[in-house]
């Protein structure tokens, strides 16, 4: 669902460097983030999967609607709460607010999945019926 990249562009690289490499400050420790990304996207899978809104592949990777472009809003939900499992028990106000906002927002979904999907489009009438639509007659005699 998100990235690596996703986290960087969101808060920045210091704030992941500073938050996974917790020795040197020096680079971004990847499997401090892969971790991350996983407990995040799992809490979202565990919302969003009774609304058949996301699966869970055979390696454990977790797919948005048959593999569709993921909703911007999930993404920074996502990302909000990956970043607030990278900071453990130093979370700031901030970060634990946007986390409680993303679990907040998530339970509307479950109850309401379109609001990632959108309204869902009417079925076209089975029966088979044809729609006659009059129209008026040009009256030629008129100026």
């Amino acid at each position: 669902m998100i990235t690596q990249q996703d986290l960087i562009d969101r808060f920045g690289e210091k704030e992941l460097i500073k938050l996974t490499d917790r020795d040197n400050y020096q680079v971004i420790v990847e499997s401090v983030v892969d971790t991350a990304i996983a407990d995040a996207e799992g809490e979202v899978a565990s919302y969003l999967r009774s609304a058949n809104l996301v699966s869970v592949d055979a390696l454990g990777k977790v797919i948005y609607r048959n593999g569709a472009k993921l909703p911007s809003d999930l993404a920074l939900h996502t990302c909000n709460i990956a970043r607030y499992y990278l900071y453990g028990n130093g979370t700031t106000e901030t970060v634990e607010k946007r986390y409680d906002d993303a679990v907040k927002w998530l339970d509307k979904v479950k109850k309401d999945p379109t609001m990632l999907t959108g309204p869902i489009a009417e079925q076209p009438s089975a029966s088979g019926g044809i729609s006659v639509i009059p129209q008026t007659v040009p009256n030629l005699y008129q100026d």
